[in-house]
């Protein structure tokens, strides 16, 4: 693979880790919120609310890992990824 393709594909990996960082992010929060939400009023909807923003958060977090993972491979030692 030529420099500058690399240097594309860096890039392009390098927006998506920011994008899941900013998604994990997010959805970190939103669990925080549905924790304080649940302490404060204990309700059946309120557990589904935390339980939901959880889930959601675990999904981010599996996402962000597995772009990490990509973007590490790909600078550390010229992985080049599989296509998406």
């Amino acid at each position: 693979m030529e420099n500058t393709d690399r240097r594309v594909l860096m890039q392009m990996w390098r927006i998506r880790l920011e994008d899941a960082r900013t998604r994990h992010k997010t959805a970190h929060a939103a669990a925080d919120d549905a924790r304080e939400l649940q302490s404060q009023i204990p309700s059946p909807d309120g557990r589904f609310a935390l339980q939901h923003a959880i889930l959601a958060e675990h999904r981010a977090l599996a996402e962000l890992r597995r772009v990490l993972t990509v973007f590490s491979d790909l600078v550390c030692h010229g992985k080049i990824p599989e296509a998406d």
